[in-house]
């Protein structure tokens, strides 16, 4: 295997397990995961949204693929309910997902280049700073010893931290997109 300069590597990393590739191995559970990040939704309730989304398909079809979310633990039954006596099952996402279909990551990337550039080094000495800060911490999380044999990095370590930044990240967006500082 020819090593990668740095500068030519994958830009984003993307945390992935079989089961995540698994649960997004269709478009339809693409869409149904997108439409239960927003909102909690029934069978029925799902139907409907994914017609006016131009996704045909039937129920049983559609119960396939919530089952194969749900064991794949990208979405869970957040509550049921009884109607006219039935059980009716409501389902929601258990992670928060970011599709587009007229997005290139390329394109964004490069239009957007001039503020990556400005916004790295600082977010990089804020992040280096917290490392230092909270070092026995860091240390703790990341006590496993496992290195990939083929560029000797510990990549679970870095799945682990970029995980824990990813939700960090989210929690903080979520609340300065709300404060309309932007």
């Amino acid at each position: 295997m020819k090593n990668i300069p740095f500068n030519e590597k994958l830009v984003v990393t993307i945390p992935l397990s079989l089961k995540i590739t698994k649960g997004l191995s269709d478009p339809h559970r693409i869409k149904i995961l997108d439409l239960l990040y927003h909102k909690e939704l029934s069978v029925s309730e799902l139907m409907v949204y994914l017609k006016k989304s131009n996704f045909q398909i039937a129920t049983t079809t559609l119960r396939h693929h919530l089952n194969v979310l749900k064991r794949n633990g990208l979405i869970k039954i957040s509550k049921t309910k009884e109607v006219k006596g039935t059980l009716v099952k409501y389902y929601r996402s258990t992670l928060k997902t970011l599709f587009f279909n007229d997005l290139s990551f390329e394109s964004v990337v490069s239009d957007n280049i001039k503020i990556i550039n400005s916004l790295y080094p600082k977010l990089y000495k804020n992040i280096y700073e917290l490392f230092t800060d909270e070092k026995n911490l860091i240390l703790d999380l990341t006590k496993s010893k496992t290195m990939c044999k083929i560029c000797n990095t510990n990549h679970h370590n870095e799945l682990l931290l970029f995980i824990i930044f990813s939700v960090v990240l989210t929690k903080v967006l979520n609340k300065v997109l709300k404060t309309k500082i932007i």
